[in-house]
């Protein structure tokens, strides 16, 4: 594959489309994200080094219609005009337009507004929302899954059989009420106690209560459970600040290590209305690092791990909470299961789940050069 940029400097390609000035290597370069129009670094050469997959990289003026114009972008923002950014060359030479989106909004959204900007154009959209394999000229790809094991370079923690002295792990970052209720239900029944057990209490202007796609009213008491819960926060499992944990190189050991079981409040409970899933670092860090898990996600996630090649722990673990389409019922189903673990032997089974825990934690860290060959043929096509 070639990929054509805009500007190539001597380190690194110039993010296609981008706005914002920076030189690789610099505190700006790593801003790009977050600046109109959100075309940042296109990371997934990195992968492509990672494997010793060969690519090209030219300049637009010497590309031709075999090239692909990558376009990486943080934030999928409706009111560009994607026909009116892109360079014209890049449509007078016929040359394969390629989003790469490693977030989880509605793809058939997405398809809607780019079909209506770039007709009769040549482009794919690749996203990090299951639901996009189901749409032309889309496919899906679980970034987070390449992104984390890059990024997160600390050796894994493997499994053992020795005691643990916590029974799980649920941290919680970033506020979202469907998170905040999820955690003072445990917190309510004193279950925060077994665990390591996080939340930030700093609250998200941009979140508000009705947001929450939990129907909080229908168990008693839950509403003022939960701002109880967050009154008296914050929370924490460790000395460091959210800051630290934001980051993908950290680890802190001791939350696998000495817990045998991860809830992962991941970072959607409903996928934006897509009918797909959306994995994150947050379901890759315990399957790194030895851990059973339970997921509090949309409808499908467990699913599409399989589909992935990962093992969930099928004989003691009832995940049919997965095949819930309705949020309240499927979290509902889900924390039920978790807490009836917590209640469990969790020793045994853990000890008994031996195969599956290294088998996900094998397939985590070995070559990931069929994902990325099956995505470029999928782009190609």
């Amino acid at each position: 594959m070639i990929f054509a940029f805009d500007k190539l400097t001597v380190y690194k390609p110039y993010p296609n489309c981008a706005r914002w000035q920076a030189r690789p290597y610099t505190p700006e370069w790593r801003q790009f994200s977050t600046k109109w129009p959100y075309s940042e670094p296109l990371h997934f050469l990195e992968y492509l080094d990672e494997e010793n997959i060969s690519y090209g990289l030219t300049n637009l003026a010497n590309a031709d219609s075999s090239c692909v114009y990558p376009i990486s972008i943080s934030f999928f923002d409706f009111s560009i005009n994607w026909r009116e950014l892109i360079p014209k060359v890049v449509f007078e030479k016929n040359i394969l337009i390629w989003f790469l989106y490693s977030e989880g909004d509605n793809p058939h959204k997405i398809k809607q507004h780019l079909d209506q900007q770039l007709a009769g154009s040549k482009y794919h959209f690749t996203s990090a929302n299951s639901a996009a394999d189901n749409l032309e000229n889309f496919s899906y790809f679980a970034d987070d899954e390449l992104l984390y094991r890059l990024r997160n370079q600390v050796t894994p923690v493997n499994y053992h059989e020795q005691p643990r002295k916590h029974k799980f792990t649920a941290l919680v970052r970033t506020h979202k009420w469907w998170r905040a209720t999820s955690m003072a239900r445990l917190w309510e029944k004193g279950l925060h106690k077994q665990g390591y057990f996080s939340y930030n209490t700093q609250l998200d202007v941009g979140e508000v209560e009705t947001d929450n796609p939990i129907e909080i009213d229908g168990f008693a008491g839950l509403r003022q459970i939960t701002h109880k819960f967050l009154a008296n926060g914050p929370f924490t499992a460790d000395e460091y600040d959210s800051d630290y944990h934001n980051l993908y190189h950290n680890t802190v050991e001791q939350h696998y290590k000495d817990s045998y079981l991860n809830l992962i409040l991941e970072t959607h409970l409903d996928a934006d209305q897509s009918d797909g899933t959306f994995l994150t670092e947050k379901t890759f860090k315990p399957i790194k690092n030895s851990q059973l898990f339970i997921m509090l996600g949309p409808p499908g996630s467990i699913r599409q791990l399989k589909q992935m090649g990962y093992k969930t722990f099928d004989t003691w673990i009832d995940h049919s909470y997965d095949n819930i389409q309705d949020n309240t019922q499927r979290w509902n189903a889900a924390m039920k299961e978790f807490e009836s673990l917590c209640n469990s032997d969790l020793h045994r089974i853990y000890t008994d789940c031996t195969a599956s825990i290294e088998h996900n934690q094998r397939l985590f860290l070995q070559s990931k050069i069929q994902r990325l060959n099956t995505l470029m043929e999928k782009v190609n096509t």
